[in-house]
């Protein structure tokens, strides 16, 4: 990557007196009226490339030159050198910074004549070279007039930014970046979108945590009822098939089918793929100055890489898989199963539950099939509180209850209660 460049160009200035301007930096007085330069001129420029470079010995012989001539315009420039390690880039420069007009100061304290435009130690009540009073200058000290504005220009000459770096003293603080406003109009719809199907997302889960939570409630017991079912299966012939032949089934055909797969390696093919790459285009060059405050800029050029992205084709060699099948023997046959077929239920109002009475019959056909047997049995038990909402329990719990006792109980979203311990 090149190195960044820095050189120094002169600077120029208009005079407030009489109007004059482009004046070069050289000139402490205005070559228009002779007024004085004051303090609060603010320098500009007009040439920052380097074949306007000039050195601080070239600048100083011609603003001794100009003291003394007050019309010199000539100039004699010098080139710029590669910026190193040693020197921190403009970039970096804080407020307060800039290198100022150090030329005559002695010290950060010495406080500046506007009218001659030299410097004097802080306890001079008039100035040393022209006999100005203090008090009818600006009276700024040399380290309020250190640094000025730093501007950054693109590789056309366009301005990029610009940084103050005002002479503020701890009793004039920078004023603090505005803070931005957050408004709350102009939502987009998306926007809008996401917000409602949040607000509906928590609403439901806020009613399935209400459903799903054990409430806790006092009822009175009113009334019971209850229902118990007896399943009744029966031994039935079915068709089947498996892949082998249980025992007790009669084989009615078989057939080879297909079992399983297996993945398997069939060939290679050269699949084509896009690799990308970032590759060095050219140099963009931006350009950093420093007002010295002198009439002199410190000009700073920065070398910045821009990359363009190249696109190529490339291939692999990517395998291909097949699914082979696994051929077996599979088998169709009928065997017997107990299979369900009816029902046996009994229920009541009361506080007595019962078993139905149950008829089996027995085997009717070949191999027993016509065969009945007694399945599972299962029951549901009620309760009615006195407010008519009906809740169901355990049998255990339940068959300990009493009409008209008073409980405490948990209740859960399907209305089954719970002691409370």
């Amino acid at each position: 990557m090149p190195k960044d460049k820095r050189h120094t160009v002169e600077g120029y200035w208009d005079c407030q007196y009489c109007g004059k301007t482009g004046i070069r930096g050289r000139f402490k007085s205005c070559p228009g009226c002779g007024h004085g330069r004051d303090a609060s001129v603010r320098f500009y420029t007009k040439e920052i490339d380097e074949a306007h470079a000039i050195s601080r010995e070239e600048f100083e012989r011609q603003s001794a030159e100009a003291d003394k001539n007050s019309r010199s315009e000539s100039a004699n420039y010098t080139t710029a050198h590669d910026v190193d390690a040693s020197e921190p880039s403009l970039f970096s420069r804080a407020e307060g910074e800039g290198r100022g007009d150090d030329r005559e100061a002695t010290d950060k304290s010495d406080w500046y004549c506007d009218f001659c435009d030299s410097y004097n130690p802080t306890a001079a009540k008039f100035c040393r070279n022209c006999g100005a009073a203090r008090e009818d200058t600006s009276g700024e000290t040399y380290e309020q007039r250190m640094g000025a504005v730093a501007r950054t220009y693109d590789s056309k000459g366009n301005l990029v930014s610009e940084r103050d770096l005002s002479k503020r003293t701890k009793k004039e603080p920078a004023p603090a970046a505005p803070q931005p406003e957050v408004s709350t109009k102009g939502s987009s719809p998306g926007c809008l979108k996401f917000v409602i199907i949040g607000i509906v997302a928590v609403a439901i889960i806020g009613i399935l945590v209400s459903i799903l939570t054990p409430k806790t409630r006092k009822i009175e017991v009113e009334s019971f009822d209850w229902e118990r079912t007896i399943a009744i299966e029966q031994l039935q012939t079915v068709d089947e098939s498996d892949w082998e032949l249980p025992s007790g089934a009669r084989l009615d055909h078989k057939t080879q089918e297909i079992r399983s797969y297996n993945h398997m390696l069939d060939h290679y093919e050269e699949v084509p793929y896009e690799v990308s790459e970032e590759v060095l285009d050219h140099y963009e060059t931006y350009t950093t100055e420093v007002d010295n405050g002198d009439g002199t800029f410190d000009v700073e050029e920065h070398q910045e890489p821009v990359y363009r992205t190249e696109t190529t084709t490339e291939y692999r060699e990517e395998p291909v898989y097949v699914d082979v099948p696994v051929y077996d023997t599979k088998y169709y046959y009928k065997i017997e199963r107990w299979v369900h077929e009816r029902d046996v239920t009994t229920s009541g109002d009361d506080h007595d539950p019962k078993w139905g009475e149950v008829e089996l019959s027995g085997p009717t056909g070949e191999y027993g099939t016509g065969e009945e047997r007694e399945g599972d049995r299962s029951g549901t038990y009620g309760i009615t509180d006195s407010k008519g909402n009906h809740y169901t329990a355990d049998e255990d719990y339940w068959s300990s209850l009493k009409e008209g006792k008073k409980i405490e109980v948990h209740v859960d979203g399907n209305n089954h209660i719970t002691p409370k311990e």
